[in-house]
């Protein structure tokens, strides 16, 4: 009996050595999964005004400044006017700046540089003007043989026509 209570014996011990040990209280606690808060979704996000809008708004808000400044002189209303009239100043500014970079980084923009005519270079820019001009009238008369142009405001220009169509 002694050997059939052995086993069993053991087995009382082995069982609850193979638990998992509780340790302080507060260790193993089981986390509740949290309940869903049920947010309100957001309305549609507000879109920013159309550009178009936006300009129309600051030009009205300017000039109601600008005139209730004249109407009803005040440090104040003096104030809030020239706040605005600084922001357009400022974005001038800022415009200016930007159409410098950009004259830097696309050179082929410069309408200076395409056609100058800055008093050194009118010279060279008048011939190579009238050069395209008859390198055009060349290739018309290839295609169209010789063509004739006339003011007709002029009585010479009609004598002129006359030895043409003779």
């Amino acid at each position: 009996m002694n050997k059939a209570l052995l086993p069993l014996l053991l087995c009382c011990f082995i069982f609850p050595a193979s638990g998992k040990d509780a340790g302080w209280q507060w260790y193993n606690e089981k986390i509740n999964p949290k309940e869903k808060e049920n947010k309100p979704v957001p309305a549609a996000p507000r879109q920013e005004p159309d550009i178009m809008q936006k300009l129309a708004a600051l030009q009205t808000a300017t000039k109601r400044a600008l005139y209730e400044a004249i109407l009803y002189p005040g440090v104040d209303n003096f104030v809030k006017y020239f706040r605005l009239q600084n922001y357009w100043t400022q974005q001038a500014g800022l415009f200016t700046m930007s159409a410098r970079k950009a004259m830097l980084a696309h050179p082929e923009l410069d309408y200076n540089l395409q056609y100058s005519h800055y008093n050194g270079t009118v010279r060279n820019q008048l011939a190579a003007d009238q050069a395209q001009q008859r390198q055009a009238i060349a290739k018309l008369a290839e295609h169209y043989g010789i063509m004739f142009f006339y003011r007709g405001q002029d009585p010479i220009d009609g004598q002129l026509a006359q030895v043409i169509n003779g």
